[in-house]
């Protein structure tokens, strides 16, 4: 009687964490998106997930050389994350790492890295110099520019590679606790059949 009671427990827990291992808050969207290249200015950035979002949620923005970048106006719209970015972004890597609690209660994490690439903004060359001289500085200029988005590329490929999400403790505990209710539930009915045998 007893090993029945404790198969009927195993298997009501193995149900329980199994539907809070499936029930975690992944990112569904954001704009700029993972990798994404910008071309035009940035004005607001915005996170959107699976499920609504506790109030402790919340986002930051990093630079290439991890400086927090100033980020006003940030708010909890149901299951999205929107703040207004101040300042203009300069050309370069950059990295929006989030941090929230889900209706699940449980806490995740993640990076989403982007770079910024602006056109400049280049005056016409002036005429008083000779033809040849002209085409040579807007040759100059055109390779210029292709070894710098060569270069932002580059950086935006590294960036996404570094910034894979680290899975956390509780990825491991939790299959862990469930592998062990599912061992004790084939143990319990292993252990009844042996005795109706006996």
């Amino acid at each position: 009687m007893m090993l029945n009671k404790i198969a009927l427990l195993s298997t009501l827990l193995l149900f329980i964490f199994g539907a809070n291992v499936f029930a975690h808050s992944h990112l569904e969207e954001s704009a700029p998106k993972n990798g994404e290249i910008v071309t035009q200015s940035l004005k607001d950035i915005t996170l959107t997930f699976e499920t609504a979002l506790e109030p402790t949620s919340s986002f930051t923005l990093i630079d290439g050389n991890h400086t927090a970048i100033p980020l006003s106006s940030v708010s909890i719209t149901g299951n999205q994350l929107i703040a207004n970015v101040e300042d203009a972004l300069t050309n370069g890597a950059y990295t929006i790492h989030w941090k929230i609690i889900g209706e699940d209660g449980h806490p995740l994490e993640g990076d989403i890295p982007f770079t910024m690439n602006l056109p400049e903004n280049t005056s016409p060359p002036e005429q008083t110099g000779s033809e040849l001289s002209t085409t040579d500085a807007t040759t100059a200029e055109t390779t210029a520019d292709a070894d710098t988005e060569t270069v932002l590329k580059d950086q935006a490929i590294e960036v996404n590679e570094a910034s894979l999400d680290e899975p956390g403790i509780m990825n491991y505990v939790l299959p862990a606790i469930i592998g062990l209710i599912i061992v004790l539930g084939f143990g319990s009915y292993w252990l009844i059949f042996r005795r109706k045998q006996v």
